[in-house]
């Protein structure tokens, strides 16, 4: 299938637009002194509750070296620990400090109140929409393992 201009030019301006809703241009994100991509290891470790670095690397799809200062900084800010694995000594385990637990559940609540936010005002009906076709997307858009 050929794409003609108006489709990109569309789905390009619909990416404008989501990137300004989500505030993804902040240079602080929700307000918490941490870039976009800092905000998410910090989600990343929380919600896998303890890492190594390339499960982040992978899951996120970062340069492993901008990985390596994120994990630096938030490490220096006392988000977060390293400690060698028991089973494997060349393994560094990452988990959040109580510090980086309290951001993270932040990080958590901003989110969800910023789709509160977005959503309001709209129908019950509006919203079941908007979460089919976002899932519809995602699933569409979703690369299979391997590629």
């Amino acid at each position: 299938m050929t794409l003609n201009d108006n489709i990109i030019a569309d789905i390009r301006q619909f990416n404008r637009f989501y990137t300004n809703i989500l505030g993804l241009l902040d240079k602080h994100v929700l307000n918490t002194g941490y870039s976009f991509t800092e905000a998410r290891v910090i989600l990343e470790i929380g919600f896998l509750e303890q890492c190594i670095a390339n499960n982040l690397v992978e899951k996120l799809d970062i340069d492993r070296s901008y990985m390596s200062r994120i994990i630096t900084k938030l490490s220096k800010d006392g988000l977060i620990i390293k400690e060698n694995s028991a089973s494997d000594s060349r393994t560094s385990l990452i988990r959040l400090t109580p510090k980086g637990i309290a951001l993270f559940n932040q990080l958590n609540e901003k989110s969800d109140e910023h789709i509160v936010r977005l959503l309001k005002g709209l129908s019950q009906k509006e919203i079941k929409e908007l979460h089919t076709s976002m899932l519809f997307i995602q699933k569409k858009l979703e690369m299979p393992e391997g590629i």
